[in-house]
């Protein structure tokens, strides 16, 4: 088994990072070990970049302290965006239909919710998400770096008309009420879901996922999936890891996504990622 690992480690040429639960440790932070060895593979012309669920509004600081040059891929797939040029090079937007029949359902049960556009996004009035994102943008004013921007909804949502919607994001403890929104999500012909954390439903157009976005940027880059390393933790992170030729499980990934990777690494605490890539990646 370690010669296979081997052999797949020294075919990649792209690195595919989750961010969080993977790149960052469990208080968001940067690891001095996971900087150094994304800089030696840049060193050593293997390309780095992120995969998140996350929108590009948010990556400013990341992309700037870990010097990423290639295009990143946000919102679960539905986005890639290309953080040098500052434009978009591959989306995915909502069907505007079935999203508008999604709002009025998550108004009436008054749920927390909120879409993500290029834009601003717009959140439910009682959303706690909001504070979230907020001190993001704290936390980036104070690093010289661009915000997200965060709206509230209006009454019938006509905030978002002519408006790409990428992401719908509905957030609820209670299981119950999270299942009233699954099942009605399997009756829809143009939307899907994943999840990225409990209690938290990730809904988009039902071709997006992370290994559409992988592949997309595996061919701008004309490369195959054996070429490609995808490291992850969560079920959202499952498609680009089926997708990848050397597919890396965090020590912390849930564990059904540990059985989709070919190496279970060390945990985001103990930059897992870093370790991954010196092990079998790197010279």
């Amino acid at each position: 088994m370690e010669d296979k690992l081997m052999a797949a480690g020294r075919k990649v040429k792209l690195i595919v990072s989750d961010i969080d639960g993977t790149l960052l440790t469990s208080d968001r932070k940067l690891t001095k070990e996971n900087i150094t060895a994304i800089k030696k593979a840049k060193e050593q012309n293997i390309k780095f970049t992120i995969s998140t669920g996350r929108v590009a509004s948010m990556l400013d600081y990341y992309t700037k302290i870990l010097e990423i040059d290639t295009p990143v891929i946000t919102l679960n797939g539905a986005v890639v965006w290309d953080p040098v040029r500052n434009i978009t090079t591959f989306d995915v937007p909502m069907n505007e239909d079935e999203l508008k029949g999604l709002l009025e359902l998550c108004k009436y049960y008054q749920m927390d919710y909120g879409v993500m556009t290029m834009g601003t996004n717009y959140f439910s009035k009682n959303s706690f998400r909001i504070a979230r994102y907020q001190g993001y943008n704290e936390f980036a004013k104070s690093h010289g770096m661009s915000i997200m921007e965060v709206g509230t909804f209006d009454e019938d949502h006509h905030c978002i008309d002519g408006i790409r919607v990428y992401k719908l994001l509905i957030t609820d403890r209670d299981p119950k009420r999270i299942k009233i929104f699954e099942d009605h999500l399997h009756t829809l012909k143009k939307t899907g879901y994943t999840t990225s954390e409990p209690g938290l439903l990730d809904i988009a157009e039902n071709t997006v996922n992370k290994g559409l976005g992988v592949q997309k940027l595996t061919e701008t880059f004309r490369l195959q999936p054996e070429e490609v390393c995808a490291i992850g933790d969560y079920d959202n992170d499952i498609s680009m890891l089926q997708y990848a030729g050397f597919s890396v499980a965090m020590g912390n990934a849930l564990p059904n996504v540990k059985k989709h990777a070919l190496y279970v690494t060390a945990t985001n605490n103990e930059s897992g990622l870093a370790q991954a890539m010196e092990k079998y990646i790197l010279e």
